[in-house]
């Protein structure tokens, strides 16, 4: 009886292991250069990954998925491949567009201070974090709105404790559409953090001229998109209302804590 059931169980495990399919690849832009930390995956799907820094990735994909798989960057267009060819199980080279986004000319303020768009006296309640093998799939930040316009100049987030041995945070900048996230930057803001950061408040800033309307609402992110070893990263938390975004499906949910990013910007002169 015990051998019937093994065998049975075995069997099972045979059939599910061959219904998979497994698609590896790399994802590089048009001048052959790898894209790092590209989100991999189907919509409205659990079923994704994202590409490492030197832009390889490794999907196994569930029997009865037929769907195309998208490959979505926020400096890239997104780039689609067929099931006719991913489903034959060969490496795949994929190579992404660039997607450029218009940054209009702005005039800074004379008095050409810094001003605090966002985090100014939050209510600390506690700790909150990224825990676990995430790699990019989740990314989480404030949301918030001006009155007038500003051009952002930092962003600042303080590490509680980095369970990592290193880590890789990414932060991105959003206007919301409804329910719709619109990117704003034409590349991400990359971070490297280790267990030497415990405690600490660091600055980053973009490379470009982001311009934060009045009256719009916007969303700053932040992601663990890399990291060595197991455990997690922490921050004090904040509470103020918030989205929490799966990079990969782009579902999100409206939470009333997050990390305290702390943005700051100079004011446009009309």
């Amino acid at each position: 009886m015990k051998k019937t059931i093994l065998l049975t169980v075995f069997m099972q495990l045979m059939i599910t292991a061959s219904a998979q399919t497994i698609v590896r690849g790399n994802v590089v832009n048009e001048r052959g250069e790898a894209v790092e930390y590209v989100s991999i995956g189907f919509d409205e799907d659990s079923v994704g990954v994202i590409s490492d820094a030197k832009g390889h990735f490794t999907l196994t994909i569930p029997a009865g998925r037929n769907k195309d798989l998208s490959f979505t960057h926020v400096s890239y267009q997104d780039a689609i491949v067929p099931y006719a060819t991913y489903s034959k199980g060969n490496d795949l080279k994929v190579v992404l567009k660039d997607k450029v986004i218009e940054l209009a000319e702005v005039v800074i303020g004379k008095k050409n201070k810094t001003n605090t768009l966002s985090g100014r006296s939050l209510v600390r309640i506690g700790t909150v974090g990224f825990i676990g093998n995430i790699n990019g799939d989740t990314e989480w930040g404030p949301i918030f709105k001006n009155s007038k316009d500003y051009v952002l100049s930092e962003m600042l987030l303080t590490i509680a404790k980095c369970k990592y041995d290193e880590c890789v945070l990414s932060f991105n900048v959003y206007e919301l559409q409804g329910k719709k996230f619109i990117n704003i930057m034409n590349k991400p803001i990359y971070k490297h953090i280790s267990p030497a950061d415990d405690g600490k408040k660091f600055s980053v800033s973009p490379d470009e001229h982001i311009v934060l309307k009045g009256k719009k609402k916007y969303c700053i992110s932040v992601s663990v998109v890399d990291h060595k070893g197991n455990g997690g990263i922490f921050f004090p938390a904040n509470f103020k209302s918030s989205y929490a975004r799966n990079a990969v499906k782009g579902k999100m949910k409206k939470l009333p804590a997050c990390p305290p990013i702390i943005v700051k910007g100079y004011k446009v002169e009309n």
